[in-house]
């Protein structure tokens, strides 16, 4: 079974009338790669972000739980190491390549980025002989109405080269957004087309590759939790890689935590200090 450690995590442990949780934490994850889900953490949480961290667990056993080995200690000021044992991501692909499971890339502006976003693409589907339904998945972040705009603009740009797409809740396969009755509120996937789906309505999907476009939106707010909650909610999408990339974001204090979080391998240490909002498996 799988441990949803994304509600563990960040959102609080609450339960329905008669005691019965609404999530449970489990220290075992058998889907997302460990490399992938370590990446989710810290970033979700912003453990290695200048500012210190924003929001996320705050002691020995709450990591432990969700499956870290844990070395330091919890107060301001101390290092605290964490790292992932194997038998706790199952996962097998870690073994299998030598190559990243998590890229990032920065492109100056949005045109550039749809543009590599089209090339990876085209190889899944082509040479890397990945179904569009299913293993492929492309994501995007944002507050408010910034995720539709992206959306429509990453639709556009894999239409204009005959890629299939299909938005969530849609009807129709290459359709814009659709209004009713022209709608399937439950709809995430249709055979034969990549999904484009804001970062939130995936939740509970999976794919094999997951991209998430438009990382500057949350470079723009990289203090805000909600955006940071996207951030680990579109890296633990996947199954296998994932491909993260943003627009005129180089050199942003975002880009440079990205990096060090991936130049971290395995072994992700960092400086505690205590988070705007605290979450723990209690709360």
């Amino acid at each position: 079974m799988f441990g949803d450690q994304g509600a563990a995590i960040f959102g609080p442990g609450v339960a329905y009338k008669g005691g019965i949780k609404k999530s449970e934490v489990m220290n075992r994850c058998y889907s997302t790669p460990g490399p992938v889900l370590l990446a989710a953490h810290a970033l979700g949480m912003g453990l290695l972000r200048q500012g210190g961290m924003l929001a996320g667990l705050t002691n020995r056993a709450d990591w432990q739980s969700i499956g870290y080995d844990v070395e330091g200690q919890f107060r301001s000021g101390s290092e605290v190491t964490l790292t992932r044992a194997p038998e706790n991501s199952p996962n097998p692909l870690p073994g299998f390549t030598d190559e990243p499971l998590v890229t990032f890339d920065t492109f100056p502006t949005r045109r550039a980025e749809l543009l590599a976003l089209i090339d990876r693409v085209q190889a899944d589907l082509g040479p890397h002989g990945l179904h569009p339904s299913r293993q492929v998945l492309i994501v995007v972040p944002g507050l408010d109405w910034e995720p539709y705009i992206l959306q429509e603009d990453v639709f556009k740009a894999l239409r204009s080269v005959n890629v299939s797409v299909y938005l969530p809740g849609n009807k129709d396969v290459n359709a814009p957004r659709q209004k009713w009755p022209d709608t399937d509120p439950n709809g995430f996937w249709r055979d034969g087309a990549v999904t484009v789906s804001p970062v939130m309505q995936a939740k509970g999907n999976e794919a094999d590759v997951v991209y998430v476009v438009g990382a500057d939106r949350i470079a723009a707010c990289e203090d805000v939790i909600r955006l940071r909650n996207q951030l680990f909610v579109g890296l633990s999408r996947s199954r296998g890689w994932v491909h993260l990339s943003g627009a005129g974001m180089d050199g942003s204090p975002l880009a440079d935590e990205i990096r060090r979080v991936l130049a971290s391998g395995p072994e992700l240490r960092f400086t505690y200090r205590q988070p705007k909002r605290q979450l723990d498996d209690r709360t």
